[in-house]
């Protein structure tokens, strides 16, 4: 009886201690993984944005696992690249025939947004199917067509905020993914062998 008592005791003071333990351990890791993703040597990049980005999505902030991270990151990489897309399109409808210059970047960046759409959802399939190279090439070529996207603006002297701001955001989801998709590539190289 006395011992029964005992794990009762337990139960009651130590359980919860565990519990909460447990959980705080999965959000470190998660974090740990954010702080990784977000960890880019290259000029213009700006860590704390990325780590706020990052978290400020549920579905990302909430994942345990290295893969699970790089799915939840190429979908919101996504659905931002689709936003900025549907801009571009919707603002070259209707300002296509004010000025030939700025709906000629419109046109362009129009067919590059359809490369970065194209290229975020290959990447997913990629992972989901762990060709991690394939994978990585694909989230790099998304960052790449929203720089031309851009430069075509910048080329012609047109400065574009929505659409700039929609090339940071691909920047940041593509990158910070990459890396991600290049621990899962080593994770599975070191399995391997």
């Amino acid at each position: 009886m006395s011992s029964l008592r005992n794990i009762s005791i337990f139960s009651i003071f130590f359980l919860p201690f565990f519990l909460l333990l447990a959980s705080q351990t999965k959000a470190n890791f998660n974090s740990n993984l954010i702080e990784k993703a977000c960890t880019i040597y290259k000029p213009n990049w700006d860590f704390k944005f990325c780590i706020k980005l990052l978290n400020s999505d549920p579905k990302i902030s909430s994942t345990q696992t290295p893969f699970d991270l790089a799915i939840a990151i190429i979908k919101a990489g996504n659905s931002h690249a689709s936003k900025t897309q549907d801009y571009i399109n919707k603002k070259h409808s209707h300002e296509g025939g004010t000025s030939p210059v700025v709906s000629s970047a419109l046109s362009e960046c129009s067919k590059w947004y359809g490369g970065v759409v194209g290229a975020f959802v290959t990447a997913l399939d990629d992972v989901q199917e762990k060709k991690f190279q394939s994978a990585s090439d694909h989230v790099e070529s998304s960052n790449d067509f929203a720089t031309n996207c851009e430069e075509a603006f910048a080329s012609r002297n047109v400065q574009e905020d929505e659409i700039s701001k929609g090339d940071n955001l691909v920047m940041y989801f593509s990158l910070s993914v990459g890396v991600i998709i290049n621990v899962l590539g080593e994770t599975i190289n070191y399995t391997t062998f």
